[in-house]
């Protein structure tokens, strides 16, 4: 909650115990905790590399030097420091922190401010030192995307401990004896449930805040904050799995490019929102002076298709240079048999060898159907009546024979090319298109992914090109 901190004249010491009880209750408990907050240790002059430093609920506190704000709160408030590194991690892990909104957490917030009635309502990470608002119903006490120092955070407080938090009146509460908040006034209500990380780790609150007090939610609205609260967190969950997923896909993604006299090679992947399992790769073949080329899909998404992909990528690697290309498909099949069935998935996959001197091609289409021969005097589409990988057990793969003739190129585009053109013979009238109007690998693939993205599409996009250089 975005409350700015106001400077207060420090009241003399004991003054609460001069009080009498001529002055309301309120007033008494306000004049009680500014009498509390008093400097321990002898005042820091100027150069005292000991600071004045402000506890999480609002006391002063003077550090020694060399001693960390952080490590001093979590020990005053009994904190492990090892769980809360812990946290801290789960909590990078999510990427959110200084992110836009999203409309996943949006319809959250905005749902428990209809059910709730409440003029307020975030969903708040807390970081080491700030709290980073995703999402939020308005700005009264901290506005979407903002951040405020986490020492002037109630949520701060709300992941102490796996129960919620409920504050019924701000003002009164002895727990926020100091705290900025209850001094500021605006804040009369507060409930925070806590939101946690598949691991356990307490990441932030969604949080509900009252500029009045109220009275204890009941039972049933604690039960249903506490589902809002899980819904939030299977999105973070999710987000966090679609993430690593993401990171997964781009690491089996080749980083240099072979240097072949007289050929070009190019590819791209464009994660289009989920992550799915496409990989596109290259290998030389020092042995037989030809270069493979492979584009695969693993069925799914998220972090277990990608570790499919992995599998996938790592076996034909690994055999490749040992076997002919159709053993070296069966070998991955094999290998990957029991993987693949357990999940219930399968892998559709154009893998091809050309020879580096004189382009004659062998090529293997596992229900692919997606390869295209492009050049100035043909196109032609390869395909086969093949199955996908896994799709039925000890099938076999016979290769295709062709050539890669001077001018021409062998372009290879994923299946959400078919979401957006509908059929092979569009997609092959784009790649056509796209070769008649570039010089290059590179600048070919990269018109085919603006081509294959031309409309909104739930699948990655991906492109491997080969040219070769006219005589």
């Amino acid at each position: 909650m975005a409350i700015q901190p106001r400077r207060a004249p420090r009241p003399a010491r004991g003054r609460a115990l001069r009080l009498r009880g001529g002055l309301p209750r309120r007033h008494r408990l306000r004049h009680a905790r500014r009498a509390r907050r008093v400097r321990t240790g002898p005042a820091a002059g100027p150069g005292d590399p000991r600071r004045d430093r402000l506890h999480p609920c609002g006391r002063r506190q003077s550090l020694a030097p060399g001693a960390s704000p952080r490590g001093e709160q979590l020990r005053r408030h009994g904190v492990d420091n090892e769980a809360e590194d812990e946290r801290l991690a789960a909590v990078r892990a999510l990427n959110l922190f200084n992110t836009q909104p999203e409309e996943r957490f949006d319809r959250v917030v905005r749902l428990a401010q209809h059910i709730f009635n409440m003029p307020y309502v975030a969903l708040n990470l807390i970081g080491e030192e700030e709290q980073f608002t995703k999402a939020a119903t308005g700005n009264l006490f901290g506005a979407p995307t903002s951040s405020i120092p986490r020492s002037q955070s109630l949520c701060s407080l709300a992941i102490e401990s796996d129960r919620t938090l409920e504050i019924t009146d701000v003002q009164t509460d002895e727990r926020l004896t100091g705290h900025l908040v209850a001094e500021e006034g605006k804040a009369g209500y507060y409930v925070g449930a806590p939101l946690r990380s598949p691991g356990g780790q307490r990441l932030g609150a969604l949080c509900m805040v009252d500029t009045e007090p109220r009275t204890e939610l009941s039972v049933g609205q604690h039960a249903m904050l506490r589902d809002l609260a899980s819904w939030i967190e299977k999105e973070l969950a999710t987000g966090a799995d679609l993430e690593q997923g993401a990171e997964l896909q781009r690491r089996l993604l080749p980083r240099t490019i072979p240097d072949l006299p007289g050929w070009d090679l190019a590819g791209r992947c464009v994660q289009a929102g989920a992550v799915g399992g496409d990989f596109f790769d290259w290998q030389e073949l020092h042995r037989s002076g030809e270069v493979q080329i492979v584009l695969a899909d693993v069925m799914g998404k998220g972090v277990q298709a990608a570790l499919l992909a992995a599998g996938v990528r790592a076996i034909l690697r690994g055999t490749t240079p040992h076997n002919t290309l159709g053993a070296s498909i069966e070998r991955v099949a094999s290998d990957m048999d029991e993987d693949l069935n357990e999940v219930s998935s399968f892998v559709t996959m154009f893998a091809a060898r050309f020879g580096i001197t004189d382009g004659a091609m062998d090529y293997v289409d596992a229900g692919h159907g997606l390869a295209f021969l492009v050049g100035p005097d043909r196109t032609l589409r390869l395909s086969s009546a093949s199955l996908p990988i896994g799709a039925l057990p000890d099938d076999q793969w016979v290769p295709g024979h062709d050539e890669i003739r001077p001018g021409e190129a062998l372009a290879v585009v994923s299946d959400g090319f078919l979401d957006v053109h509908g059929n092979a013979a569009a997609v092959l009238d784009v790649v056509r298109e796209a070769h008649a109007v570039t010089e290059d690998a590179g600048s070919m693939a990269s018109l085919l992914v603006v081509r294959g993205m031309d409309r909104q599409t739930t699948d990655d996009v991906t492109v491997v090109v080969v040219r070769r250089a006219a005589v």
